[in-house]
């Protein structure tokens, strides 16, 4: 199988390589593959899959709120901002 990267890309499997982690290029394409294959799975069993299961979802992060269990918006907005400010230097 042939797969096209990103200059991008490249350079950082170059710098996970390097990094002494992984042996090879494949070796961190393998566990980049098995990372986003656990991703989807988890994602796709924490969906709703019908509205009653929505609805439930719904009514529990209400009580949740209510009992005090919820974040701060504001800081919430400053964490993804972070998140989004290092994402693109790197």
């Amino acid at each position: 199988m042939n797969v096209s990267l990103t200059p991008q890309l490249v350079k950082f499997i170059e710098k996970e390589v390097d990094s002494g982690l992984y042996q090879t290029a494949s070796e961190v394409i393998r566990a980049a593959l098995r990372r986003l294959k656990e991703d989807k799975e988890g994602l796709l069993r924490k969906l709703p899959t019908t509205l009653e299961e929505l609805e439930n979802d719904l009514a529990e992060s209400i009580t949740s709120l209510e009992r005090g269990e919820g974040v701060d918006g504001e800081e919430a907005f400053r964490r993804f901002q972070k998140k989004i400010k290092a994402r693109s230097r790197g």
